[in-house]
């Protein structure tokens, strides 16, 4: 351990100073800087990563074709308009948006009944008509012969 001059004040400091116990200056050490330049390096990485992973969503949220088709379903027994959807997730609209993230989505095709589960995502701001919030909603369970529904619909658009 040796004592060098402080770079603003002049005083005489330890090496081994984070900052200068007179004047308060930072910089005092090459560990500070060092550490200082480490901290800079993985934030910008950690930002790097959440791109990646947001750009990742992305991709992976579009990759998955949406169908436009009007019809109504319900939101935990509540009635909402379907606007276009897919085997992952579907946008609605409704005069209400549910209180918990959670829900419980009813979908009859005139033909078949689908109990599924989702998650509501996104709540826009904007609204389809006057009176109706849309919000997006990720399907987490859904039966078999959902996707079979979707698929269908897919061969035919």
């Amino acid at each position: 351990m040796a004592l060098i001059k402080c770079k603003e004040c002049k005083e005489k400091v330890s090496d081994q100073a984070l900052m200068c116990p007179h004047c308060g200056f930072v910089g005092m050490s090459q560990t500070l800087e060092t550490l200082l330049q480490q901290q800079r390096a993985m934030t910008a990485h950690q930002e790097d990563f959440k791109k990646t992973e947001m750009e990742r969503s992305l991709e992976e949220k579009r990759s998955s074709k949406r169908i436009d088709i009007k019809m109504m379903v319900k939101i935990n027994q509540e009635t909402a308009v379907l606007f276009n959807i897919s085997k992952y997730g579907m946008k609605l609209a409704s005069p209400f948006t549910p209180k918990i993230p959670e829900v419980d989505i009813t979908l009859d095709n005139g033909e078949k009944v689908f109990t599924m589960k989702g998650t509501i995502r996104w709540v826009s701001s904007k609204h389809s008509f006057s009176n109706l919030i849309d919000f997006g909603v990720e399907i987490s369970e859904a039966p078999p012969d959902y996707y079979e529904f979707i698929d269908k619909l897919l061969a035919n658009n």
